[in-house]
């Protein structure tokens, strides 16, 4: 390890939203410590490895990058945060790392752990909490997340989220309307509001998601809202109301699934049937313009017998989702999944992976091509090989020629083809 003060450093981050946001609280905690970003191809003097734990590929990724940042910069100071930053996930034996798993205090550690190593313009820990510490802008991305929330306590069967990121816990809405005019005014155009489990948001104070983004929708300049991922009963008459009668809130919908088979769903401790679910989905397309649905779906969980695997791959074609998000069971430490019987066979799980990806290839071409010969706002983002592209209001990528639009811009477009991926407008 190198003994000099620090004076760069560099974030490789892993995994959802969360983190994502999480990491650019990180980056501007270093830079409050006088540390500057590193160049590229040089080894920064402070690396910090955000994880990710939520499957065991994800916990693997981590332990990959992990090793590969100490062979790499062996003079570096590595610390390693986020959800596999416990020795149980990421069982990494080589020093020097530091650890600071997620929780309740896991940026108030890491300022204090950064105050140790004599940083250029080290300030002091106290202070710091998580759950209040606001960010101003993120980065030069167009979109922007704003995380209101942290923690769970649902109690999926399969899920180790809330043994690692520990008991619901909210931003005060004060914090979050302040965080969302700062993101506006440091130019960014899409703001999504976003937490481990979003629609908990209010529990602990008797407010509600609703009642927040009332404020956050009315914050001046603010442009394009959108929400990351709700549990089905968290989807109230109220949110509703509240999306439907504000048009900065996009009609995209990332309704978690996990499983179209209420005999699975009950085993997850999902806490809701597939009937109850169909009813979230048509109170949303009653009440908003042409929503998207998108989700996500686990195949191969115990139990999931052919019979229970066809009456998902039914429900997903039922509901019509514009995206779903296919995920192979994989059983994580801890939980009640994990100990159950009749695991299923990989090859088995792979099939039934196969076909519903190729369901949702054949469910987003067909509500793509419900925009052909329609005009859709499409929010421009950074060009990809000298082609344009951004996100229609429902989240559907477009692609178009670069010139005809600036980052930033919000176009009117006609598109002309479109198949899975998303829509093609040409002049």
């Amino acid at each position: 390890m190198n003994n000099n003060p620090p004076t760069t450093y560099s974030v490789a981050v892993l995994g959802c939203k969360v983190n994502q946001y999480d990491a650019q609280q990180i980056e501007q905690l270093l830079e409050q410590h006088g540390l500057a970003k590193a160049p590229e191809n040089e080894c920064p003097d402070i690396i910090i490895i955000h994880t990710c734990g939520v499957t065991a590929a994800a916990a693997q990724k981590s332990r990959q990058i992990i090793r590969r940042m100490q062979r790499d910069n062996p003079v570096a100071r590595i610390i390693v945060t986020g959800c596999a930053a416990g020795d149980e996930l990421t069982r990494i034996d080589q020093d020097p790392v530091f650890r600071v798993p997620a929780g309740s205090d896991w940026l108030k550690r890491l300022a204090e752990q950064l105050a140790s190593i004599s940083t250029p313009n080290a300030i002091s820990a106290d202070g710091i909490e998580t759950d209040t510490y606001t960010i101003s802008s993120f980065g030069d991305q167009t979109r922007a997340f704003l995380k209101v929330q942290d923690g769970c306590d649902i109690g999926c069967s399969y899920c180790i989220i809330p043994q690692l990121r520990k008991e619901p816990r909210d931003k005060a809405v004060d914090a979050a309307v302040r965080e969302a005019r700062a993101l506006t005014k440091a130019g960014h155009r899409e703001i999504v509001v976003t937490g481990v489990s979003v629609g908990l948001y209010g529990r602990e104070h008797g407010s509600s998601l609703a009642k927040l983004l009332r404020h956050i929708a009315e914050v001046p300049d603010i442009g394009r809202i959108r929400l990351s991922s709700l549990h089905p009963g968290e989807l109230t008459d109220e949110l509703l109301e509240v999306w439907a009668s504000r048009p900065n809130i996009m009609p995209h919908l990332h309704l978690s699934l996990q499983s179209g088979s209420d005999a699975v769903l009950h085993a997850m401790r999902r806490g809701y049937t597939t009937s109850e679910y169909f009813d979230a989905i048509e109170r949303a397309r009653a009440a908003l313009k042409n929503p998207a649905f998108t989700t996500d779906i686990i195949v191969g969980f115990p139990g999931e017998t052919d019979t229970y695997f066809e009456e998902s791959y039914a429900f997903c074609k039922k509901v019509g989702f514009s995206r779903m998000h296919i995920f192979t069971y994989s059983p994580r430490p801890k939980t009640i999944a994990a100990k159950m019987g009749r695991q299923i066979n990989g090859a088995v799980a792979t099939e039934r992976s196969d076909r519903l990806h190729e369901l949702e290839a054949t469910m987003a071409r067909n509500y793509h091509e419900r925009f052909l010969g329609q005009t859709v706002e499409v929010l421009v983002e950074k060009p990809r090989n000298g082609i344009g592209n951004g996100y229609t209001a429902q989240y559907v990528p477009v692609e178009f020629p670069e010139e005809m639009g600036a980052r930033g811009t919000i176009l009117q477009l006609k598109p002309t083809a479109a198949n899975e991926q998303g829509l093609t407008c040409s002049r």
